[in-house]
């Protein structure tokens, strides 16, 4: 998949083209500079069962997993250090407070497996934020829908599949797709909330080690993990042998073990997400090292974490990384593609 042009999937089957109470938070300390890591590359080992990829020969300080405490639907917590959970009134949505700090983003020039557009790795500083913890599902949008907040998607999983998908009970507890960056922006809006910056999708998904994906530094084709385009996934591409449960999307938070270490999920498979920012080849090179936000304007929108649609043979398997990067047309809709919302730390309450 070439990060110059939309994501683009062809179907193995046909030939045919598929397709977070009101608080600011705390006083900014001084954030020490960390050399940034190092790595040695090494070539891509492919296996079966699991199928492996082989990453530079590092050892990383382990982040500790964040002590979560859950609290109910009140009021919106004060985002401190303590790392609270907090479940939005609006949709029933788990959110994941993200305190201040800094993370590494990007990629180094020195990663073998880097793509142009994310390097170089850079110390980035960010304000607290929250971040849902999964996808938003066809349940949560329906009900958007039912406020007369949101437009509703295709009811099929079309282009992929023509199954009744949206609006089916059996799906509620799947990821909406088929929406654009406005019907996915609007539903965000109605919650209370705003889709995540790229840098807050990145931090939410790798942590502050600058691991190359949510889980661990090494990428492993787990099913237990991710959702990708295992052997039930119709796609010429698929990967023999390896079953993840679903021959398509997977309800979400099906990959517990997947999980990053601020407990979100889902931030590699399953379905590319939209971000608020527009896409530009520069932007990890030109932008602010303080709460970066994409260029002003632009063509395309960015989108990450790959998808059910996405295998893990070489190349493909850069997809699932936490800094790598795609974009899309604002008005794109397709049956690999939904999204998450976020809400900054210092806004109020829905």
């Amino acid at each position: 998949m070439d990060t110059r042009r939309p994501i683009l999937l062809i179907a193995a089957l046909s030939g045919v083209l598929a397709g977070c109470a009101p608080a600011s938070p705390p006083a900014v300390a001084a954030t020490p500079q960390a050399p940034a890591p190092t790595t040695t590359p090494t070539p891509f080992v492919l296996a079966t069962r699991p199928l492996h990829w082989i990453t530079p020969d590092v050892t990383p300080t382990p982040a500790p997993r964040p002590t979560r405490t859950p609290v109910d639907s009140g009021p919106l917590p004060v985002l401190r250090a303590e790392r609270l959970t907090w479940v939005s009134p609006s949709d029933g949505m788990t959110l994941l407070g993200i305190p201040e700090g800094g993370f590494w983003m990007g990629s180094g020039a020195d990663d073998a497996y880097a793509e142009p557009d994310e390097i170089p790795l850079r110390r980035v500083f960010l304000d607290g934020y929250w971040i849902d913890q999964t996808e938003v599902t066809n349940g949560m949008y329906a009900t958007c829908v039912q406020a007369g907040a949101c437009t509703p998607p295709p009811s099929a999983f079309a282009p992929y599949s023509p199954h009744p998908y949206f609006g089916d009970p059996a799906y509620d507890d799947y990821p909406v797709v088929n929406v654009s960056w406005d019907q996915a922006s609007a539903y965000c809006t109605w919650a209370g909330r705003r889709l995540p910056t790229e840098a807050e999708w990145e931090k939410a998904s790798r942590g502050t080690d600058a691991r190359r994906f949510p889980w661990e530094w090494i990428g492993v084709a787990d099913p237990e993990k991710l959702n990708f385009c295992d052997e039930r996934c119709a796609f010429s591409w698929h990967v023999p042998n390896i079953d993840d449960g679903y021959a398509e999307t997977a309800p979400v938070g099906s990959y517990p073990k997947g999980a990053s270490p601020f407990q979100a999920l889902d931030m590699a498979g399953n379905v590319w997400e939209w971000t608020a920012d527009w896409y530009a080849a520069a932007a990890y090179r030109e932008s602010p090292l303080r709460n970066p936000a994409g260029p002003q304007d632009g063509t395309w929108r960015v989108v990450r974490g790959a998808s059910w649609s996405d295998g893990v043979h070489v190349r493909s398997l850069v997809y699932a990384r936490s800094a790598n990067r795609h974009y899309q047309a604002p008005d794109s809709t397709r049956s690999d593609l939904g999204f998450r919302c976020a809400l900054s730390a210092s806004a109020a309450a829905p």
